[in-house]
């Protein structure tokens, strides 16, 4: 049986989805294996949770949209002490929900999703050359998408680290990718190919209509209200 972290960052209005993912992944999520919550939040009380599972609750201030999500490898890079005595972690948005089974077939050193939008298509990748994220014409890719990936806690926090560096640097020269950190992610992935990939059953859209099981929905929402 491996220890697997499941890393969720839950803050401001996202909290509203917390509870019902963590009983979908209760139910669904690695089920033979031994899994740990990993809770990011600027929420004080969070006597609400009820899960079968441990979780552990980390506390991070809530910044304005975008810098939440561009940061999350940050708040990763943050506790890699902690998270590096898990052997497997995963990073799931909280606005998903489980719906049937995720077992040992996503267990590798490193593992993408394909994106459910951009699926058999380079997507919309970073194209300006001076950002770390920058993807150019003449190299190959595959579109992956940010809301679910994960590995080896080794392979996972030599992401994290470059992800959050290379992000740092750009911010400090005035530019956020035009995906944030998912461009980045993939620019990794480009350098770093995964050894696992996902398909779009992973983070299907809650509505789409597409040819692949559903495991992971990534659910329907007004963006401009639930990030303000």
């Amino acid at each position: 049986m491996n220890n697997i972290g499941l890393l969720i960052i839950a803050t401001n209005k996202y909290v509203s989805f917390l509870q019902n993912l963590l009983e979908s992944a209760d139910k669904f999520f690695l089920k033979k294996q031994n899994v740990t919550y990993f809770i990011f939040t600027d929420k004080e009380d969070m006597s609400f949770l009820n899960t079968k599972r441990n979780f552990v609750i980390t506390k991070i201030n809530h910044k304005p949209w975008p810098l939440m999500t561009l940061h999350r490898y940050k708040f990763f890079k943050n506790i890699k002490d902690s998270l590096s005595k898990m052997d497997y972690l995963y990073y799931c948005d909280v606005d998903m929900r489980f719906v049937d089974y995720v077992d040992d077939e996503i267990l590798s050193e490193r593992v993408s999703t394909q994106h459910p939008y951009r699926y058999g298509t380079r997507g919309t990748p970073e194209t300006n050359p001076k950002s770390l994220a920058c993807v150019y014409p003449h190299e190959n890719m595959e579109y992956f998408a940010g809301g679910f990936n994960g590995g080896s806690s080794y392979e996972f926090l030599k992401m994290s680290e470059s992800i959050s560096n290379n992000i740092d640097i750009d911010y400090s020269n005035g530019i956020i990718a035009v995906w944030h950190d998912e461009s980045h992610m993939n620019r990794y992935f480009i350098d770093n190919p995964p050894t696992k990939i996902l398909d779009p059953g992973y983070c299907y859209g809650e509505t789409m209509n597409i040819s692949f099981h559903k495991k992971l929905l990534a659910l329907d929402k007004n963006h401009s209200i639930i990030r303000s």
